[in-house]
């Protein structure tokens, strides 16, 4: 059983009423939404959740449906992405508009907005949690007076985890959490397993109602403890991998993507030198010291699909 920091769901409390906090209409019909996802089904406005998945495919399984129900429920559909998912703004366009025929209308009617983590966190490489919880309830206020039933949002918290320390990434959370009570508001979190190291799965699971797992299109609602020992790959080749940084996974993943320097350093807003430092650093950590068995190496730990 999962610890939320929300500690329940009966949204529009009289308290709140009384504090003149925004209350839910009294229409319980309007209370559950659906998610679109396997598993996951209908939940009720203030919900917040986090899915563990391992391919790029598997994000766009997750993304595309969420959002389609979303929409279809008149809802402000709004998304952050991370350099180690879909890699750019652009590239998740590319996939809803191969799964939403009506994309394009919705992204200009302002229906549907992608932006990228850096915009959504701040500028100039400072993480700023204040402006984007400040920034999320701007967003809703301004869904709602345009007439949309609530906010529908994906964040990629395992990039924010590992920038924070345990402490800072659960208050974050919680504050979240905090924002939902009592408005219409929905939040999925993902994390990309490989990229995820044990403690940050502990955090998301103290953070989040609860969690789900989709490896290669296969579903399902999980304890913290079978998402851990269900990891793909053997345990010494994910203590292997657990042995680089967050920033270093990054950058082996889109070396065996086939990415050169310049293109990695442009993905991840740093610079050709601290690409080629960060490559130097993790060979030493893995002891290979060429491209083919660096390659392999992510391919053997599951941080990329040979088909990838």
């Amino acid at each position: 059983m999962y610890r939320s920091c929300v500690s329940e769901l009966d949204l529009g409390t009289r308290d709140q009423a009384d504090r003149g906090e925004r209350v839910m209409l009294p229409d319980r019909k309007q209370w559950l939404r659906k998610t679109g996802l396997p598993v996951v089904g209908e939940m009720p406005w203030g919900s917040h959740f986090c899915i563990f998945y391992e391919t790029k495919k598997d994000l766009r399984d997750i993304l595309v449906p969420f959002f389609k129900a979303g929409l279809e429920a008149n809802e402000f559909c709004l998304a952050y992405i991370g350099s180690h998912e879909f890699l750019t703004v652009k590239d998740a366009k590319d996939a809803f508009r191969e799964e939403l025929p009506d994309f394009e209308r919705q992204l200009k009617n302002g229906k549907i907005e992608i932006v990228t983590r850096k915009k959504w966190f701040g500028a100039n490489g400072v993480l700023d949690l204040s402006k984007a919880t400040d920034r999320l309830q701007r967003k809703l206020d301004r869904a709602l007076a345009r007439g949309f039933e609530g906010l529908r949002f994906h964040g990629s918290s395992a990039w924010l985890r590992s920038r924070l320390d345990e402490g800072g990434f659960c208050q974050y959370e919680e504050k979240l959490n905090s924002m939902l009570t009592g408005q219409p508001m929905i939040i999925a979190c993902t994390f990309p397993l490989m990229l995820t190291g044990s403690e940050q799965i502990l955090d998301a699971a103290r953070t989040h109602q609860f969690a789900v797992t989709v490896r290669h299109g296969v579903w399902e609602r999980v304890e913290t403890a079978n998402i851990l020992s269900g990891r793909k790959g053997t345990i010494s080749a994910v203590n292997e991998l657990e042995k680089l940084t967050f920033r270093q996974r990054e950058v082996l993943q889109l070396i065996a993507e086939e990415q050169n320097t310049k293109e990695i350093a442009a993905l991840l807003g740093i610079s050709v030198k601290t690409v080629e430092a960060h490559r130097v650093q993790l060979m030493r950590r893995v002891k290979i010291d060429n491209v083919a068995g660096l390659v392999r190496f992510a391919i053997r730990t599951g941080l990329v699909s040979p088909e990838e």
